[in-house]
């Protein structure tokens, strides 16, 4: 009489035919058993000394921008903040199956063509463009689209590193800078200051003050500084970490990222109109007391940025928070990702 047999699955010693049958020893489940699938080291290698060949000048531009340029600052927190969020994926990404998949070597070329005609064409802007696309090529053609998929954020988070080139940055700033002089001098003239200059000049006596005295006229001009573009483009960065993590669905996550534009502007007018109240009902209190000459645009207007930084990021993160409510995703107090626990019950 014969006996039946059963047939066991690899890397599964103690599987059941109903067990395979029901597909719950998959390949995946198999490789997670027995380990994650070394990464290819030599098309790695290759892949990385590409980069590194390619990209060696494009980093120390960037790095030239980061410094001295007020609004590509944040760049120095970009990679470190892509590269925890992919250390947060560790786990995910251990039980993905790694495939390579040739497509991404398109993306590769792409962006090698991109480096290259700014080189050139003597441009400035294609190059730090391409690196996302060169990262995302790599990660596709070494570990397949599942790993590409996983790891689609932190990649694309990088584009936040990248300056805004100097012919779009004028390009940019000459609209934002007419919003908040026209925007500011709109919103003071109820409070009975008396704007004059034309365009981005701003001129006003102190109500109530001698106008024979020199001293008591305010002129100033909204420079690329005061357009709002430096604080926008921060906050943007940081507030689309806060917004890839909120509990929403994509849609209300791309409506909350692009909620930092207008609420930015908006306190960046009222930034002026701050300066503009301070400079002639604060500076004269000011130097009487503590000596301080011209508070409004000294010390005021070079903190006030920091201070509209924190004031902006707490609205946009209330706004998120509203939003979870507001569409049914409330955080739960156990946690994100934890339910509450459940009461046994005695059988």
């Amino acid at each position: 009489m014969n006996k039946p047999t059963a047939t066991a699955a690899v890397g599964a010693p103690n599987a059941t035919p109903a067990a395979i049958r029901d597909g719950k020893f998959s390949k995946t489940n198999r490789l997670t058993e027995q380990g994650a699938e070394p990464l290819p080291l030599m098309p790695l290698g290759i892949i990385a000394a590409l980069f590194l060949a390619l990209y060696w000048d494009t980093f120390a531009f960037m790095m030239g921008r980061w410094i001295h340029d007020e609004s590509a600052q944040h760049g120095w927190l970009v990679i470190p903040i892509a590269g925890y969020i992919t250390w947060t994926k560790r786990d995910k990404l251990k039980a993905l199956p790694m495939k390579s998949a040739s497509a991404g070597m398109w993306l590769i070329v792409t962006a090698m063509l991109l480096h290259l005609a700014e080189k050139a064409l003597d441009m400035n802007g294609p190059s730090p463009l391409s690196i996302p696309i060169f990262v995302a090529g790599a990660v596709w053609y070494v570990a397949g689209r599942d790993w590409l998929r996983e790891l689609i954020f932190p990649i694309a988070y990088l584009l936040f590193m990248v300056p805004i080139p100097g012919f779009l940055n004028q390009f940019v700033s000459f609209p934002l800078r007419l919003l908040a002089t026209n925007g500011s001098k709109a919103i003071v003239a109820p409070f009975g200051i008396d704007i004059a200059g034309a365009g981005m000049n701003i001129e006003f006596w102190r109500p109530g003050s001698d106008h024979s005295d020199p001293s008591n006229l305010v002129k100033f001009l909204v420079a690329d500084p005061c357009s709002g573009l430096h604080s926008l483009m921060a906050i943007k960065a940081l507030h689309a970490i806060t917004a890839y993590l909120s509990r929403l669905s994509l849609t209300w996550k791309w409506i909350l990222f692009w909620c930092a534009m207008p609420i930015s502007l908006a306190a960046n007018v009222c930034r002026m109109v701050l300066i503009m109240l301070v400079s002639a009902y604060l500076d004269k209190p000011m130097e009487s007391t503590f000596g301080v000459k011209n508070f409004g645009l000294t010390l005021f207007h070079d903190y006030s940025p920091y201070i509209l930084f924190i004031f902006v990021f707490a609205i946009l993160i209330s706004v998120g928070r509203i939003m979870e409510w507001a569409t049914g995703n409330r955080r739960r107090p156990f946690g994100p990702e934890t339910e509450a626990p459940k009461k046994e019950v005695a059988a």
